[in-house]
């Protein structure tokens, strides 16, 4: 049977769908001169922690862009991303295995988690729009997310994104992880995001948990560790496209203090 092609219409629904589905979380969207939409959304669980003493916890972060003005849909594409976190939110990684990015390339989920599952700290899912002739599909990557080999003596976080829909689709974002340490805000992840088929695909949507738990030295650690001293977390991003444009979308998350 003849395939029907897909509409504008049908495709943004998808996508749509697709962004719903890998970001739970949703926060304050920003808008740029360019048309491409950008949200962020974190979460740290549990939310009743120490008002002192970090403890161990996990993190979930979701990103979102959009276009409110390309005709197929696809927005400008990110190139590159900060991710800056609360000075309340800990990350530690010593005594993980770590992974090579490089190994990673061209690597399906499946294989990556052979080569580097023992570095394995997180996953989730994602979304992206991808051209393929006249045809725009939605794609919904896994995300496996590694600890990679540091860089510069600063740890390395590794995004690995798989997809076999409408053809095998690998991305490897990687970066380090310094420490901010102003405006309220403490570790900061600096992430260079490839470009999806040259740049005329592009990622609509990441939503990833980070939850590794382990013993290093005899004792127990917890790759993030969080405490609640003001009664929130902040979170802020600073995401440049391939047009130029720049945005940067923040949210806010409440905790609850330890009695």
């Amino acid at each position: 049977m003849r395939k029907r092609p897909i509409s504008i219409a049908g495709i943004a629904a998808l996508a749509t769908t697709a962004i719903v589905a890998s970001v739970a979380l949703a926060g304050p969207v920003v808008t740029g001169k360019d048309g491409n939409t950008q949200s962020l959304a974190g979460s740290i669980s549990p939310k009743k922690l120490s008002k002192s003493a970090f403890g161990p916890a996990s993190l979930k972060i979701s990103v979102a862009t959009t276009s409110t003005t390309a005709a197929n849909g696809v927005p400008s594409p990110a190139v590159h991303a900060t991710l800056d976190f609360d000075k309340d939110i800990k990350l530690f990684t010593k005594g993980i295995p770590t992974c090579n990015p490089a190994q990673l390339q061209s690597t399906s989920t499946e294989v990556a988690k052979q080569l580097c599952g023992k570095a394995q700290v997180g996953g989730g899912t994602a979304s992206a729009l991808l051209p393929v002739g006249s045809q725009v599909y939605p794609v919904n990557p896994v995300v496996t997310v590694f600890n990679g080999v540091p860089k510069g003596g600063k740890p390395v976080i590794i995004l690995h994104t798989y997809s076999t829909t409408p053809v095998q689709t690998t991305l490897v974002l990687s970066g380090p992880v310094t420490n901010l340490n102003r405006e309220g805000y403490g570790p900061r992840l600096d992430l260079e995001v490839p470009l999806l088929a040259g740049g005329t695909g592009a990622l609509t949507g990441v939503s990833v948990k980070i939850d590794k738990k382990y013993s290093y030295k005899g004792k127990k650690r917890s790759l993030v560790s969080a405490r609640c001293t003001s009664g929130r977390f902040k979170y802020r991003a600073t995401f440049t496209y391939k047009d130029g444009e720049q945005l940067v979308p923040t949210s806010t998350q409440t905790c609850k203090k330890k009695k």
